[in-house]
This record gives C-alpha cells, structure tokens and sequence, in this order.
C-alpha cells in the first residue's frame, strides 16, 4: 500500500511540474497523456477499492464502520477533483496557454491536496485493519483487479512508475515476483517504451 501511495502522490507532483514546465505547449500531446495515465491509474486505485476492499471491511471490522464510511466519503471527494481535471485538461489539449496551464495546474494540486489527507488517514488507521481482516489472497486479488484497469498501453508506464518510485529492495522484490516471460518482456521492451515516452513527456 505504501508503495502505491508513493506511485500516486509522485504521479500528479510530476503532473503538475510538467504542466507549467517550459515548452509545456510544445509536446502537449505527451503530457496530456501522462496526465491521462495518473487519472486513470487513480480511478483504477480507488474504484477497486470501493468494489473490494471496503465491503470486506464493513462486514469484518464493523466497529469501524465511521472510518469505513470517511474513506469512502473522502473517495468521492478525491472523484470530483479527478473530474475537474479531466476537463481542464481537454481545454489545455486543445489551447495550451498559459491560462490554461495555471488552471490545469491548480486542478491537479487540487487532487494532491486531497490525496495527502486521504492517504495518510488510509495508511495510519486503514492498513492495520487489512493486515488483520483481509486475507493475502484477497489482497493480492485487489492488486491484480486494479492493475487490469489499465489500458494495454498503459500497462509499461505503469510497471515504470512503480519501479521509478520504489526502493531498491522492493524494485528487487517486484522483479522478482514476475513471472519470466513478463520480465523478458519488461527488459527487452516496455523498459525502453516507458523511457522514450517520458523522454517525450520532458523534452529531452
């Protein structure tokens, strides 16, 4: 959990900067899809957990249930933003200016804002209660349910923005766990893929 957490919090941070970065207009597609790839994976996050992890929880830890309930609100608080963002950004696609970018870039903080309330309650009083109610099978289940909500093509900038924003011993452990054929393919291509594109991303 802390890891995706990181993953998050890094992706619409980086957003943000890239946004207002120099040159920003000039390779708009990219970072629109960047930004495109934070809004999905944290729809992806959050919309798993409302499937699997808070039901389970509401029935297994129902002393809970105010702490429960305030996830789910802060979740719906976290949406609206995400959806606020998602608009800015279609005007900035289609007129990236200078305006546009400032109020992308508000957008964006605005989520940031909101996910460091939200995922600093979920990591302090929500992990112990997992740890307690919710099985490594069901966990691992929830992992691989909001990972297939990527689109195909997201799915190497994914694995990039895990690795980017892990440790060296958890980067170790996740390559680890993958099965060969998926590791073959990481190193041989979605490496590389992941780089060009947030090489286009930054302009360098």
């Amino acid at each position: 959990m802390a890891l995706i957490h990181r993953v998050i919090q890094r992706g619409f941070e980086q957003a943000r900067d890239h946004v207002v970065a120099a040159g920003a207009e000039s390779r708009a597609a990219a970072v629109a899809e960047y930004i495109g790839f934070q809004l999905d994976g944290l729809h992806a996050h959050h919309s798993t957990e409302d499937e699997l992890l808070w039901p389970v929880l509401l029935e297994r830890a129902g002393l809970s249930a105010a702490l429960i309930h305030r996830m789910e609100q802060q979740h719906v608080g976290v949406h609206d933003a995400v959806e606020t963002a998602r608009g800015e950004l279609a005007a900035w696609q289609t007129a990236p200016t200078t305006a546009a970018s400032e109020s992308l870039a508000t957008a964006l903080e605005t989520i940031s804002t909101r996910l460091a309330e939200h995922l600093g309650e979920e990591e302090r009083d929500v992990v112990p209660l997992i740890a307690v109610h919710v099985t490594q099978a069901e966990w691992d289940r929830l992992g691989k349910v909001a990972f297939s909500k990527f689109k195909p093509h997201q799915r190497f900038t994914a694995m990039g923005e895990l690795l980017e924003s892990a440790h060296p011993d958890e980067a170790a452990r996740m390559l680890a766990n993958l099965p060969a054929p998926v590791k073959g393919v990481w190193w041989l291509i979605g490496r590389r893929r992941y780089q060009r594109f947030m090489a286009s991303v930054r302009g360098t």
